[in-house]
């Protein structure tokens, strides 16, 4: 890790965190625990990770749960060797237990934007509502971009993903040239198999990076889906030809996936298949853990790249090399 990506005091080690109380406390157990599975490796780029996904909790998500601070949020990433984290908020209803605004996002990283880089978000409905013209929908996304913003999302909400609110959307962020991170399953950003409403989005506009995220999308890198497929935990049975996924990326060079929340175990669930994914797709895959809980302990995501021993420039692109590229960072 570079010295301008450090924590702006001095790094707190684990003994120091095991002296803490209440969340702080907690989050040191569960640092201990983690580190034989999770400690850095000769796999893992000497930088660190750039990870693409990662929230800020308040306290009334509960007294167990959090919050997650952007204090105690830069120790954990220290601990697993996460460079820059890409902080997301999630607006809409469907998104999270309560709120995590943007405005909440932009304040709590301000201090922090060598490492903690923040993203925006609009509730698409607002359009049909309050942010009635282009004008307005433009504005809101360049003063979040003015505030720090680099990216959209997490796009969550009960919605499809082509509908005409969401499509006026999308043409803001072309506009300000912010990419677009979703979630999409059977509650959120909904589509069906083989995924048509998401190719409507990439055919109409070229020129928006688009990243997929969550059940719906890793189910589609299989062929022969149901609907209820979209919403499903990950199958142990092997990738069915035909998936969406390889389809999209082949036809439109915006599309990319993020590897957090279903997107290891979707590698594992076909080892085969998922090593021939990740060297296949290398330029369009970025890494990410989805954290957004104290208590997360199973992160797949580090044993992706000492499990498929995938080569350097592999590691290389995928854990932070593309994110570097697609948000102008470094």
């Amino acid at each position: 890790m570079t010295e301008a990506m450090s924590h702006p005091q001095k790094r707190i080690s684990r003994r120091d965190l095991v002296g803490r109380t209440g969340a702080a406390g907690l989050v040191a157990g569960l640092l201990s625990r983690e580190a034989g599975a999770h400690a850095p490796n000769g796999n893992v780029p000497s930088t660190g990770y750039i990870d693409d996904h990662v929230h800020l909790t308040q306290p009334w998500y509960g007294p167990d749960y959090g919050p997650i601070t952007a204090s105690l949020l830069l120790d954990w990433m220290d601990a697993h060797d996460i460079a820059q984290a890409f902080v997301l908020p999630l607006v809409s209803p469907e998104a999270f237990w309560f709120p995590i605004t943007t405005d909440f996002v932009l304040q709590e990283t301000r201090p922090h934007r060598d490492r903690l880089l923040p993203f925006c978000d609009i509730d698409p409905r607002r359009l049909g509502t309050h942010l009635t013209s282009q004008k307005l929908v433009v504005d809101m996304l360049k003063r979040y971009v003015d505030a720090g913003a680099i990216g959209f999302g997490e796009h969550k909400c009960r919605v499809p993903i082509d509908d005409v609110l969401n499509m006026k959307l999308y043409e803001a962020c072309v506009e300000v040239q912010l990419p677009v991170l979703f979630h999409l399953d059977n509650m959120s950003m909904m589509d069906k198999p083989g995924l048509p409403g998401l190719e409507n989005v990439l055919n109409t506009f070229p020129e928006l990076v688009m990243i997929g995220h969550a059940k719906g999308w890793w189910a589609s890198i299989s062929g022969n889906l149901e609907q209820a497929d979209l919403h499903a935990a990950t199958p142990q049975t092997p990738v069915a030809p035909g998936g969406a996924i390889d389809a999209l990326m082949d036809k439109y060079p915006n599309l990319y996936g993020d590897l957090s929340s279903g997107g290891a175990a979707a590698m594992f669930r076909d080892p085969e298949f998922g090593r021939e994914f990740l060297v296949r797709r290398a330029e369009r895959l970025l890494w990410g853990t989805d954290y957004y809980d104290l208590h997360q302990t199973d992160f797949q995501q580090f044993d992706l790249f000492t499990r498929f021993q995938l080569p350097e420039r592999v590691v290389a692109k995928i854990s932070r090399e593309n994110a570097e590229r697609l948000f102008g960072l470094g």
